[in-house]
């Protein structure tokens, strides 16, 4: 099977890479620069049409989602353990938390990204900053009572679902005062040897 990621450091191809690192398996890099316009180039809307990141191309399919791709890749090597099966008990819960870290809460950390460090000033609204970050805080305080007595959020074991929540933690690791147990699980994330990779 070949594998080629479509990557930017700082996107959501990070996810993906630090699933492909997890997983050990082999892939390659193609690397597209969003901010010179690349995505939106003839011959990388032919393999996202959005020219968004990330892409994962599998022999001759092409996966688009990071969410989807982090949760296939995860269930096509069924012994690393990191997605439970369908009918285990822990799925429902793996599921629960892939879809809160891909919506309650990436939304409104990426509404704090893209309004105080993305958009030029002439577009970024800064009134929107704190209503998200209050949501985020809010969200956050759901992640510390879930983990405040577990290492990880689906049965005690590491799985594709910290990827996807650790991925968004990473982000504004400064709102974490006060959350000490999401403190020492990003840590405990960042610790593991194919992160810093993901992340460089």
């Amino acid at each position: 099977m070949e594998l080629v990621l479509f990557h930017m450091p700082g996107s959501r191809a990070e996810r993906v890479r630090w699933m492909l690192d997890e997983l050990g398996l082999d892939y390659r890099l193609e690397n597209i620069d969003l901010f010179k316009g690349e995505g939106q180039g003839e011959a990388y809307l032919a393999i996202h049409p959005l020219g968004q990141l990330p892409a994962l191309k599998v022999d001759d399919d092409v996966m688009i989602e990071s969410g989807a791709i982090v949760q296939w890749l995860a269930e096509s090597v069924p012994d690393s353990g990191l997605a439970p099966a369908p009918g285990e008990p822990a799925r429902r819960a793996f599921d629960q938390w892939m879809y809160f870290a891909a919506t309650s809460l990436e939304d409104p950390a990426w509404e704090m990204m893209l309004h105080s460090r993305i958009l030029p000033a002439e577009q970024a609204v800064a009134d929107i900053v704190p209503f998200a970050e209050q949501r985020y805080r809010r969200v956050l305080g759901v992640l510390e009572a879930t983990l405040r007595d577990s290492e990880y959020l689906v049965a005690g074991r590491f799985s594709a679902a910290d990827i996807m929540t650790g991925y968004i933690l990473a982000w504004f690791p400064e709102l974490l005062a006060g959350f000490p147990a999401l403190q020492a699980y990003l840590a405990r994330l960042q610790q593991r040897p194919a992160y810093p990779r993901a992340a460089a």
